[in-house]
């Protein structure tokens, strides 16, 4: 008897092989809060948007119509106004193709590096439904219990947004010749959940800044803000923003990790100096310690290169060919070689990079591996971008953002 090969209302044509869907938290009224998209399951380069993965700060606003929705934009301008999705979308258009990834994703391979933990897994997720628990009750946890729970991976994506450049918003109502900064605010609300920052850390012996509720903001410089692929976008993935993913309106913010593509939108403003924003004067920063006076706002990720074929749960292996795989992306530029080492580093060899090879989307990679010699194996993989940046790029930092080191696959050959 044939295998089913039916999901619902579709025949997918591949027996067994279920669509990819989100490992998802949510909230006391059944609506999807959290979620980390199973990478390693994918194929191709964008991301399903139901497989997207998910991350909010603060509590998951009410939608608003889009026949309702009004951008306000202020501040150091000539012409302070308000707009429509209509008049948005009046303006000359533009498409990105770019990976969008949680700043604290594969957080816990710093502490791997440093021999202080094991070797997270990408298969083994988060509960998500407990942490979206967790959420509810804002409750601090112990060091002890932070130390046993797994760690961030897979809370990275990949998609194509359509919306208008934000250079093309601030042309229309004219910069002042002061300005500095753009400051995005969304209409989420709520208090910021400490757990989660001590998540980062690791530990949570220590005082942290509470602001009470506010609304998700950021302060953009301007440089970044008057890119052309920096854009307010409606569209993801050829179909309407869903509210989860920001709707009406978000900031997409190509090669800066995801806390900057600032997700429902309702207000802008031009200022003179960089904002002292709470998710990114005192989270989402780098530094030595959290009393450190020399923290900084964290923008571009580095270098990333994963390996997704073979993982450790795929050991032991046959003797013969096999495809290693993997993606490589970079927060300043197209990905312009990989190279990969099976006897620890000793000699590299040229991968395979699959076209196409896009500015801010990872690129597909292979490299095919003869082994005729039984033993333990430890496969690395680097990846340089288009700036001359080789892997890794960001040293350790006590909120562990921004993860780029080189992660073995440990194998077994038969």
């Amino acid at each position: 008897m044939p295998r089913p090969e039916i999901e619902g209302d579709w025949v997918m044509g591949w027996p067994d092989r279920k669509r990819a869907v989100i490992n998802a938290g949510k909230d006391a009224q059944g609506r999807v809060i959290n979620g980390r998209a199973p990478v390693t399951q994918l194929e191709g380069l964008l991301t399903p948007t139901d497989a997207y993965y998910v991350v909010n700060q603060l509590e998951v606003p009410e939608p608003i119509h889009p026949d309702d929705w009004v951008l306000q934009i202020g501040g150091l301008v000539e012409r302070p106004i308000e707009m429509s999705l209509k008049d948005l979308m009046k303006l000359p258009g533009r498409t990105v193709r770019a990976v969008t990834e949680c700043a604290g994703n594969d957080a816990g391979f710093f502490d791997y590096q440093q021999r202080k933990a094991k070797k997270p897994s990408r298969i083994n997720q988060q509960d998500m439904q407990a942490r979206a628990a967790q959420r509810e009750t804002n409750a601090v946890p112990s060091t002890d219990a932070i130390s046993n729970e797994s760690t961030t991976t897979c809370a990275v994506s990949a998609g194509e947004f359509t919306g208008v450049p934000l250079a093309e918003v601030l042309k229309k109502v004219g910069l002042k010749s002061n300005a500095v900064s753009v400051r995005f605010q969304g209409f989420d609300r709520g208090q910021p959940d400490l757990a989660v920052q001590y998540r980062s850390v690791g530990r949570a012996d220590f005082k942290l800044v509470d602001p009470g509720v506010i609304n998700y903001e950021k302060g953009m410089p301007l440089a970044k803000a008057m890119h052309p692929d920096t854009l307010l976008a409606w569209s993801m993935n050829g179909e309407w923003l869903t509210h989860i993913h920001g709707a009406p309106v978000r900031v997409v913010t190509p090669g800066w990790s995801g806390n900057w593509w600032v997700k429902w939108l309702e207000q802008i403003e031009v200022l003179d100096h960089i904002p002292q924003c709470y998710y990114q004067h005192h989270y989402f920063t780098y530094g030595e310690g959290p009393d450190d006076p020399k923290k900084e706002m964290i923008t571009a990720m580095g270098v990333r290169n994963i390996i997704l074929n073979p993982l450790d749960e795929d050991s032991p292996l046959e003797r013969g060919s096999h495809k290693v795989q993997g993606r490589a992306w970079s927060g300043m530029g197209t990905i312009k070689r990989v190279e990969v080492s099976v006897d620890g580093g000793k000699t590299w060899h040229d991968a395979h990079l699959e076209e196409p090879v896009e500015r801010w989307l990872w690129v597909r990679w292979s490299w095919l591996w003869e082994v005729d010699k039984p033993g333990a194996y430890q496969i690395l993989a680097r990846a340089t971008d288009e700036t001359g940046r080789v892997q890794p790029q960001i040293p350790w930092n006590y909120q562990r953002k921004h993860f780029d080191g080189i992660v073995p696959t440990d194998v077994q050959i038969l």
